[in-house]
């Protein structure tokens, strides 16, 4: 289980604001995405109680409870949340997280493995609710991703904005000025399982 720390001031602005929501059992979540990557993020989030689930690990406090996603959980090991201010002195929550850039490869990972492993790891999860996948097939010496798309996504209507709206997007954001493009190379056709 991980360890953060949540100083008063900053319990009493969580207890403050999700006041102002009224929403019976609201959370806060602690998230991360793009783990592993160079374009790595954390966040702090509402979270209704509806969207708890037992994946979540649970931290209890006074009025309120944050809650963390145990497969991210290790990048928000040893994290810190406090109020500070910003430029014009007003004061704004801080979010310190010494673990977020925590390696899932080796520091000498070549891009296909990066890639690759972001691919099986972030997107196909997503792609699975529609029983489909996406698989790495290269990364060109001027580091052009081509992907082929398998299971429902093979011949799908929607494949091309599941490439450039949400694969390319969301691999740019991963691999921040590391990536051409992404292509895909797929001999598409309407099969049985195609999902739309």
């Amino acid at each position: 289980m991980s360890s953060i720390k949540v100083t008063e001031p900053a319990q009493a602005y969580f207890r403050k604001i999700i006041a102002k929501q009224k929403m019976d059992g609201l959370a806060i979540r602690l998230t991360v995405t793009n783990p592993g990557t160079p374009g790595v993020e954390c966040g702090i989030l509402f979270c209704p109680k509806d969207y708890i689930t037992p994946n979540d690990e649970h931290f209890k406090f006074e009025g309120f409870e944050i809650v963390i996603d145990k497969n991210v959980s290790e990048f928000l090991e040893a994290s810190h949340i406090d109020m500070g201010t910003d430029d014009k002195g007003e004061e704004i929550l801080t979010f310190h997280a010494p673990n977020l850039k925590k390696k899932v490869l080796p520091d000498d990972a070549s891009l296909f493995d990066q890639v690759s492993h972001f691919l099986n790891n972030v997107v196909n999860p997503s792609l699975a609710g529609h029983g489909g996948a996406v698989e790495l097939v290269e990364v060109t010496a001027d580091n052009m991703v081509k992907v082929r798309f398998t299971g429902g996504c093979m011949g799908c209507s929607m494949v091309g904005a599941t490439l450039h709206d949400g694969i390319e997007a969301q691999l740019n954001q991963a691999f921040p000025g590391m990536i051409k493009g992404v292509e895909d190379v797929t001999a598409h056709e309407v099969t049985a399982d195609t999902y739309a």
